[in-house]
């Protein structure tokens, strides 16, 4: 089974209920089926060696009409940022190699060196022709490929079956009470995996979407006033804004979340501005999916917690030796599941230190009490979550260790109210902190720019001869007080 296998059911049951709702267009079942079948056949036409398509699109149907239309072919799509610079794009594009790159018409000129053909989006209309029989293709296999840092803090490409999102669907309905009959606001970029997988998971199970171009706390709001509006996917600082614009709704309206831990306070506030709705936050990863729920009427007894494990996950903390550890200890934390990635691209040593027999590991520290609520402690990998971005210390140090006159650099994410980690930078050097900000603007994504700089005389070192990034980070930390 592919995820887009249940179109052509909810298309026969209903064809004109409505799939996918944005700014600019409603896209009905019936309608949507067929688009998402000629742009298969369109796939299927092109010519294929690594069968991956590269999107640089915005938000709104034609992204998903080409991902969804890309996975019934049985291609893979790799998921790019338009918000990347040419340098990061280039690597990405060598780390992949797609057979076919389609980018928005913004972008012409950007990919003038690419040797991958390239459509962009004023050209997919002619692109896409009629619809026809298409030849078989197998089930479960790649469709999605995104970056993520794995172990080592490095980006490395992943991919994931259609297998693996389909059990993961199971979760929407067994864990968090999702029907055909929802109204799901997807208010973020599809760049970041929880608002994809949000959108695909409820054209899977025939719901009703609603895509937003950008998140603004406005739009948000607008949608929740006109439209019968029953789950929302976010990430906290999504929640934090509309906290801030002091927005209240009584309605019933379900709260998903990831990406960072909601403060106890925030979970007040949330209560109070939306009493009747429900707040479900997940803990997962791109690796490992769905891990574990924290539930509504968890939200403040565990609010240090990350929540139980998923119906169909199973998790076991083990001390370094590979043994499980005893309740209330603290270990590595591993998980079984039918829910897991594929592997890295071209990383069969990255994704052996994943992927153990039948459990998986990136590596978080973790303990679980006696009634099974997880307490994640810390990541070994040091990945910051910015806003609900991974964003990787190691790629911004690599960055700014080129420029002339700095020495050393640690890059790591200290705690902030409103973004769960901010970026801060501490250089050693002969170099300003201007000049650096202003090669950082030239070189790296925004929300890969350091918010926080410091110029330091001496790193303290372990005694292993390595910078101690504890106790930068403790440093850190004590002048943000």
């Amino acid at each position: 089974m592919k995820i887009t296998s249940t179109y052509s059911t909810y298309a026969e049951l209903d064809s004109k209920r409505p799939a996918i709702i944005t700014d600019e267009e409603s896209v009905l079942y019936g309608e949507w089926l067929d688009l998402v079948k000629r742009t298969a056949t369109s796939f299927f036409r092109e010519a294929q060696e690594t069968k991956r398509v590269a999107l640089f699109l915005p938000n709104g149907r034609l992204f998903l009409q080409l991902f969804a239309g890309a996975c019934e072919a049985g291609w893979a799509s790799i998921v790019g940022d338009m918000r990347w610079k040419k340098q990061e794009i280039e690597e990405r594009i060598q780390q992949t190699s797609p057979d076919l790159i389609i980018a928005d018409e913004r972008l012409k000129g950007f990919f003038q060196k690419q040797r991958t053909p390239i459509i962009y989006s004023d050209e997919v209309e002619n692109w896409i022709g009629a619809r026809c029989d298409s030849p078989h293709s197998d089930d479960n296999v790649p469709f999605y490929i995104g970056f993520t840092s794995g172990s080592t803090g490095k980006p490395k490409a992943f991919v994931r079956s259609h297998a693996s999102w389909i059990e993961s669907f199971r979760c929407n309905q067994v864990d968090l009470g999702m029907t055909e009959k929802d109204h799901v606001l997807i208010p973020g970029s599809f760049v970041n995996s929880t608002f994809l997988y949000g959108a695909l998971s409820t054209l899977f199970l025939g719901g009703t979407i609603y895509v937003l171009k950008k998140f603004s706390p406005a739009r948000l709001t607008n949608v929740l006033e006109h439209y019968p509006i029953s789950h929302v996917f976010v990430v906290p600082t999504m929640i934090n804004a509309l906290l801030k614009e002091e927005y209240q709704e009584t309605k019933d309206i379900t709260f998903i979340s990831t990406g960072a831990k909601w403060l106890p306070r925030m979970k007040e506030k949330m209560h109070l501005q939306f009493p009747n709705a429900d707040f479900y936050e997940f803990y997962g990863s791109s690796e490992l999916s769905y891990i574990s729920v924290l539930k509504n009427n968890e939200q403040i007894e565990y609010a240090d917690s990350v929540g139980r494990a998923f119906h169909n996950v199973e998790v076991s903390i083990r001390d370094e030796k590979g043994k499980e550890v005893s309740t209330g200890e603290e270990g590595v934390l591993f998980v079984k599941s039918n829910m897991l990635f594929d592997g890295y691209i071209d990383q069969k040593e990255e994704t052996k230190k994943v992927l153990q027999g039948d459990w998986a590991t990136v590596y978080d520290v973790a303990k679980m009490n006696e009634e099974g609520y997880i307490h994640i402690l810390g990541r070994k990998n040091d990945m910051i979550l910015y806003g609900g971005i991974n964003v990787y210390p190691h790629e911004i140090e690599q960055a700014l260790i080129k420029c002339d006159g700095v020495e050393e650099v640690v890059v790591l994410g200290i705690n902030d109210e409103y973004w769960g980690e901010k970026i801060a930078a501490c250089i050693k050097g002969n170099v300003s902190l201007a000049s650096l900000k202003n090669y950082c603007l030239h070189t790296l994504s925004s929300y890969k720019i350091p918010r926080v700089w410091r110029k330091i005389e001496q790193f303290p070192y372990t005694t292993g001869g390595k910078i101690s990034r504890q106790e930068v980070r403790k440093w850190l930390e004590k002048d943000a007080l």
